[in-house]
């Protein structure tokens, strides 16, 4: 086991310039039957963060499992859906969705558009 922690901890370090260069930053956790355990953090500012660091973990993954073929895969500890309580783990909270204060779906509340008189509605399309 410590041959494996110490081959995915060297191409890691071998990655690393390149995950920096690209705002990300890695380290190995541990190795735990034969799946590598990483915390995976962005160091620049964007709005769609969770998703550029799943697929960055995707990447690593990718390239760690093509080099180590004993590698089962990589999780990253730190983003969802290991961040995040299951409905089947103690201490799950459902969350309720928000309704509009008639009862009515918020969507409903926005004005529908008409339908253009040159094209067939759905329903006519579905005739022919």
């Amino acid at each position: 086991m410590a041959d494996l922690k110490q081959r995915v901890a060297e191409k890691i370090d071998a990655m690393r310039p390149y995950l920096e260069r690209s705002g990300g930053l890695i380290e190995l956790v541990g190795i735990e039957d034969n799946i590598a355990h990483i915390k995976l953090w962005l160091t620049r500012p964007g709005p769609s963060r969770l998703v550029v660091s799943l697929q960055m973990k995707s990447g690593i993954e990718r390239l760690l499992r093509n080099d180590i073929p004993e590698l089962r895969g990589v999780e990253a500890v730190n983003l969802p859906p290991y961040t995040e309580l299951g409905w089947d783990q103690p201490g799950f909270v459902p969350v309720d969705l928000p309704v509009a204060q008639d009862g009515a779906s918020p969507s409903a509340e926005a004005p529908k558009a008409e339908p253009s008189k040159a094209t067939p509605s759905s329903a006519e399309a579905r005739k022919t």
